[in-house]
């Protein structure tokens, strides 16, 4: 089935909602969601499709790959999960890069229905978006189904499960000010790929040390002053919840999260940054390479800001050696 046009995209949808409709075990999803509010009709209806599968009793299980999606979007399955938390389980994969969506609707039974949705990245004014331009579907073959249906499940159970919470973030975006490497868009894209450049932007109240910029990451190079004379420019980015999230995880050893407000196309605007935390104290000789560092690490990948604190007054090397800066 070629999607060309509304009318072909509709038919589509038609179809796969009169198979969600029909199940009766299990259905199995991968897709990116949708973006636009001016879509919800048509992911509305799919939505209701899936509420009446699982008033049934059918087991569905969602890998979403996309980490932007509509409000209303994003309110329909955070419902879902809080209404239905034994049978309905949303999966987070937002590095796949990925071109086609998977449905699987009673893949174990005798009759399953295969749906592969091949969709094409279209940039737009709010970032890159996907659109549907061919679909397969194929009916009653077992084997395959049953094959795709284990690997989605073996993939699903590898993946983080998002929180209806997690789900409504999905909706909300933030705007992040950068001061050092990350005011470099490759840098940027690199550590976090669906942040959106917003432009140059400038902090006020606050200065910029050049002295301890040129120093490396070990110096305190920003400071509050609240004197509305200091100033200094950066560069402003968009991120999604999951890009916010995963910036957060590459600088919470080292720096903490301040919010701000800047000048952005002459207009002020809510954002955040990060400072470098106070280095540790030397009162112990707890060096880098000894057991500490486990100990650090797994208090940095459980976010036990308390212990990290406890540690880096201790002398512990919290703030492990950096090649960057922001």
């Amino acid at each position: 089935m070629a999607i060309v046009d509304a009318e072909s995209e509709r038919r589509y949808y038609d179809e796969l909602v009169m198979h969600i409709r029909n199940s009766k075990e299990t259905v199995y999803r991968t897709g990116w969601g949708f973006h636009h509010e001016g879509r919800a009709d048509m992911y509305g209806e799919l939505m209701k499709a899936e509420e009446e599968a699982l008033n049934r009793g059918v087991e569905m299980i969602r890998i979403q790959i996309s980490s932007r999606v509509a409000t209303s979007w994003a309110e329909g399955y955070a419902s879902l999960l809080e209404r239905f938390p034994q049978s309905f389980r949303i999966r987070a994969d937002f590095e796949s890069v990925q071109l086609n969506d998977v449905s699987l609707i009673d893949p174990y039974s005798h009759d399953p229905i295969i749906n592969f949705l091949f969709e094409t990245r279209l940039p737009g004014p709010l970032g890159t978006t996907s659109r549907p331009v061919m679909s397969l579907f194929i009916e009653n073959a077992r084997t395959l189904a049953n094959t795709l249906a284990q690997q989605l499940v073996k993939r699903a159970n590898e993946l983080p499960g998002l929180t209806p919470q997690d789900v409504r973030d999905l909706a909300r975006t933030y705007t992040y000010f950068s001061w050092g490497v990350h005011m470099a868009s490759h840098k940027m894209l690199r550590d976090v790929s669906d942040a959106r450049p917003l432009g140059p932007a400038v902090l006020r109240g606050w200065q910029r040390d050049i002295r301890s910029l040129l120093a490396g990451p070990a110096r305190a190079t920003i400071q509050y002053t609240g004197n509305a004379q200091h100033a200094f420019d950066g560069v402003a980015y968009e991120l999604s919840w999951w890009g916010k999230a995963r910036l957060d995880r590459l600088e919470r050893r080292s720096f903490e999260e301040v919010a701000v407000v800047i000048d952005l196309d002459g207009r002020p605007r809510p954002a955040f940054t990060y400072v470098r935390l106070p280095p540790a104290t030397a009162q112990n000789d707890l060096t880098p390479g000894s057991w500490i560092d486990l100990v650090v690490e797994g208090a940095v990948e459980n976010e036990m800001t308390a212990l990290l604190a406890e540690l880096r007054a201790a002398g512990a090397p919290i703030d492990a050696p950096r090649s960057d800066l922001l």
